[in-house]
């Protein structure tokens, strides 16, 4: 019997009326995570993990049991499955309450399909130690405990809510967004009428700036580095047509180091600078001899464009070259159209200029695609080192004219072959 029926009177009827239905649009994108909860003791508890430190994606970070769905298998029986790998959990010991809506993580390029459960039959556990470096517990008392909240920069006016559950654990991201919710049903009020942007500059938490990344940062402004708003082409340096062409050699040889055995690549090729530099990067592929197939607005007669239908096909690698620094508002029409398109995609993706989305001095302002790499053209816009911003910017490199390379600004551990940048 559940110590505050209530709470989950409340939590039943609220998952009931979502309705949420399982996700076909994005079948190999898709992570499903189990929301165990334990009302032990009176006091409403999130069962969580702390990821190792040294995994290659989401190191350290607090997050719910769970993985990517495998394909045929239900989102139920994913989440069940992998907690049971992950902590050793016994489906049999708890009941499944209901599923919440998938929702789309930019930055991670997947969707995130939670499943509550109710742990009515607590047992021990064991954490993987392949990629569970602890199991992490937040009870209500704690997560409704003011100073615990902290405050993460999503953009660079957004926040959301993140909660200091010990010295090593810090809850937030997609994970931190399904609590916030769920505590909205279990305990309204919980809040105290703020809204994590009324928190104190104090309490902002910068979970992706490690110290060493902090200096990275701080080191991306160059002497000589552009840090307003840019004449694109009117800068000091060979005739444009050479600039354009050497660029686009400089972000070919990026998508090569990608991947070791770069056969297959997509570039989305817009109208201006940034499209044209796309289209010089997929001559230089070609030369290389790449397959590659352009999306783009503009004919080429070396590069020809495809016309987009909706999808986009799968590659080793793929070019945002649509907008750059270049965008005015949210991306509308066919450029938002092949954004959506890529974010079923997992392969790595170099950004030109800017990834598209990203406003160049307002940062995040719609839809937006995550870039693995991003190469900056000529300077810095002013979004490209926004530290709410990181995550969509990854990786980033700066090219100028003269140079046949690019001089890494930020970049993140060597990766893997299959998996992003190498030296």
């Amino acid at each position: 019997m559940s110590a505050n029926p209530p709470r989950w009177q409340r939590l039943r009827s609220h998952i009931q009326a979502l309705a949420a239905s399982d996700v076909d649009h994005a079948t190999d994108r898709v992570g499903a995570v189990l929301v165990l909860l334990d009302d032990a003791d009176d006091d409403l508890t999130f069962v969580l993990t702390r990821r190792r430190h040294d995994l290659p994606t989401h190191p350290g970070q607090v997050s719910f049991a769970g993985g990517r769905r495998e394909p045929g298998e239900s989102t139920r029986a994913a989440a069940l499955r992998e907690a049971t790998e992950e902590i050793g959990l016994r489906p049999d010991s708890v009941e499944v309450v209901g599923r919440l809506p998938v929702f789309y993580i930019p930055p991670s390029r997947f969707w995130m399909a939670p499943v509550v459960a109710h742990w009515r039959r607590p047992h021990e556990l064991r954490a993987q130690e392949s990629e569970v470096a602890a199991i992490v517990r937040a009870p209500l008392s704690v997560l409704t405990d003011s100073d615990r909240w902290r405050k993460i920069r999503l953009s660079v006016t957004g926040w959301s809510w993140a909660w200091q559950l010990d010295d090593d654990a810090l809850l937030w991201g997609a994970t931190g967004v399904v609590v916030a919710m769920l505590l909205d049903v279990i305990e309204p009020g919980w809040r105290r009428g703020l809204q994590p942007g009324d928190l104190p500059d104090g309490r902002e938490a910068k979970p992706w700036l490690d110290p060493a990344l902090e200096r990275r940062v701080q080191a991306a402004r160059l002497p000589g580095t552009p840090t307003l708003p840019r004449t694109a082409v009117r800068m000091p340096g060979p005739p444009v047509v050479t600039r354009v062409r050497a660029a686009g050699r400089a972000v070919a040889d990026a998508a090569r180091r990608l991947h070791e055995h770069l056969r297959t690549a997509v570039v989305l090729a817009g109208p201006g600078r940034t499209g044209a530099i796309g289209r010089a990067s997929a001559q230089a592929l070609l030369e290389a001899g790449v397959d590659v197939v352009t999306f783009g607005v503009d004919s080429h007669p070396e590069v020809p464009a495809t016309h987009f239908t909706g999808t986009l096909p799968e590659a080793h690698v793929y070019i945002d070259a649509l907008v750059g620094g270049g965008q005015e508002g949210r991306l509308r029409g066919t450029a938002l159209e092949m954004i959506l398109a890529l974010r079923a995609r997992a392969a790595p993706i170099v950004a030109v200029d800017l990834p598209s989305g990203l406003h160049p001095t307002e940062g995040l302002i719609g839809d937006a695609v995550a870039a693995t790499v991003t190469i900056a053209i000529d300077g810095m816009w002013p979004a490209l080192d926004h530290a709410g911003l990181a995550p969509f910017v990854g990786d980033l490199y700066l090219w100028r004219p003269g140079e046949d390379g690019v001089t890494r600004l930020v970049g993140g551990p060597e990766r893997t072959a299959t998996g992003g940048w190498r030296e």
